[in-house]
C-alpha cells in the first residue's frame, strides 16, 4: 500500500512536471506579451527620447526575459531556460513572480503579492463552490437511489424529467433567470464582500444564495444520474438477490450491500468535481459580481501574465494530482478486496548483473576467435 502511494506521488510530481513545461512554453509562445503595453505607454510619454525597440529591450531584461543590463540589453532569453529559472526561483526562494503589468491587477493596494493576488479571492470562490459542492453531492446521491430502487415508476420518470431540464439548460441560462427572480425578492445582484462592515451574516446568506443555487442546480444531475444508475446495478447483482432470499429486510441490504458498493465509484466521480467547481465557476462569478479567483485568471490569460497562469496552473493541478490520490487510498479503505503495489517476481539487480556478465563473455570469445584467426593467417604465410 505505501509502496503503491509513493509510486503515485512519484507519478504526480512528473505529471505535474509535464503539466507546467507545457503550459508555460505555450503561454510564453503564444500568449500577448505584457511588455508591449507598457512600452506602448512609456513612448507615449512627453519627454521621452528614446526608440519603442529599444524600450521593449529594457523592460525585457528587468522582467527577466532578455540577457544583458538594462544600459545593454542582450539576446532573448530561450523559453526552456526561463521556465528552469522559474522552477529554480520557486524550489531556491519560494518566488512564483508577479505581475509584469500591475494594471492588470483587480486591487492594487490589497494584492501585493502572488499569494494575495491569488488566494484572498480564492475566499469568495470556496464560498460559493464548497456549499454548492456539498448541496449537489447530498441531494444528487439521495436522488439518484431514490429513482433507483423506484426504477420504472413514477418517482423514477420524475427525477429522470428534473434531471433533464437541468442538463439541458446551461448556467449562463439559469443565472440571468435566478438574477431576475432574485431581484424582484429585493436580492442584490451583487454579493457583498467579506470587508463591508455594513452587511450582517442574513446579508451574506442570502446574497450568497442565489449562486449558490445555481451552481448546484447545474451540478447535481451527474450525481444523480452515475447514484441511479449503480444503484440499479447493484440491486440486480447476484449477492443481492442472495441476501433477499435470506430474508434480509430492504435497511439491511441497502447498508450492507447498496451504499457500500456504490460509494466506491462514487468517490472517483465526487471529489474530483470540488476541483471542477473551484476552478470552474468563472460564468456565475461573472454574472453575480464575485471577486473570486475566476476573475484573477480572466484578467491573466488575455493579457499574457505568465506567471499568474502559471501559479493558477499549479495550484489546480497539484490540488486534482492529490484528491487523485486521496480516492486511491479510499478505495482501498472501502473495499479490502483491492490490492495495490503486488511485487515482481523478477530479480532486476540479479538480471542486470547476469546481462552484463553475459556481455563480458561474448566480447572474450570474439577476441579469442580474432586472435586464433590472426595467428592461423600468419602461421600459413610462414609455410609459404
Amino acid at each position: 500500500m505505501f509502496k503503491y502511494i509513493w509510486q503515485r506521488i512519484a507519478f504526480a510530481i512528473l505529471a505535474l512536471f509535464i503539466i507546467s513545461i507545457l503550459c508555460f512554453t505555450l503561454v510564453a509562445a503564444f500568449a500577448p506579451n505584457p511588455v508591449m503595453n507598457l512600452a506602448r505607454e512609456q513612448a507615449q510619454k512627453p519627454h521621452n527620447t528614446k526608440p519603442f525597440e529599444l524600450i521593449v529591450q529594457e523592460l525585457e531584461v528587468k522582467n527577466g526575459m532578455r540577457f544583458g543590463t538594462v544600459e545593454k540589453p542582450g539576446a532573448a532569453i530561450p523559453i526552456l531556460l526561463r521556465y528552469f529559472r522559474y522552477i529554480g526561483n520557486i524550489l531556491a526562494k519560494g518566488d512564483f513572480g508577479f505581475l509584469t503589468d500591475n494594471r492588470n491587477n483587480p486591487n492594487q493596494h490589497e494584492y501585493t503579492t502572488m499569494s494575495k493576488l491569488f488566494f484572498i479571492p480564492l475566499k469568495y470562490s470556496v464560498l460559493i463552490s464548497f456549499p454548492a459542492f456539498v448541496l449537489s453531492a447530498l441531494i444528487g446521491v439521495t436522488f439518484g437511489v431514490i429513482a433507483g430502487y423506484k426504477h420504472g415508476k413514477w418517482q423514477d420518470s420524475t427525477i429522470n424529467v428534473f434531471v433533464l431540464i437541468f442538463i439541458a439548460l446551461p448556467s449562463f441560462i439559469i443565472a440571468p433567470i435566478a438574477i431576475t427572480i432574485a431581484f424582484k425578492l429585493g436580492i442584490s445582484p451583487n454579493v457583498p464582500k467579506f470587508n463591508d462592515p455594513a452587511k450582517t451574516a442574513y446579508d451574506f446568506f442570502i446574497g450568497y444564495l442565489p449562486p449558490i443555487i445555481v451552481i448546484t442546480l447545474g451540478s447535481l444531475a451527474v450525481y444523480t444520474t452515475y447514484a441511479r444508475n449503480q444503484v440499479i446495478t447493484v440491486l440486480t447483482s447476484n449477492y443481492v438477490l442472495i441476501a433477499k432470499t435470506k430474508g434480509l429486510s430492504q435497511k439491511q441490504i441497502f447498508f450492507k450491500y447498496v451504499l457500500r458498493n456504490i460509494s466506491i465509484p462514487l468517490i472517483a466521480i465526487i471529489l474530483p468535481s470540488f476541483v471542477f467547481l473551484l476552478s470552474g465557476s468563472i460564468i456565475i462569478e461573472r454574472y453575480w459580481n464575485v471577486p473570486g479567483t475566476s476573475q484573477t485568471i480572466a484578467y491573466a490569460f488575455p493579457n499574457g501574465e505568465l506567471y499568474v497562469v502559471m501559479f493558477s496552473t499549479l495550484f489546480f493541478s497539484f490540488l486534482s494530482l492529490s484528491v487523485e490520490i486521496v480516492v486511491d487510498i479510499l478505495y482501498a479503505i472501502l473495499d479490502p478486496r483491492i490490492t495495490y503495489g503486488m511485487k515482481s517476481k523478477k530479480n532486476y539487480v540479479l538480471l542486470l548483473k547476469t546481462y552484463l556478465i553475459r556481455k563480458k563473455l561474448i566480447k572474450d570469445l570474439l577476441e579469442k576467435e580474432a586472435n586464433e584467426s590472426m595467428i592461423s593467417t600468419s602461421s600459413k604465410s610462414e609455410v609459404k
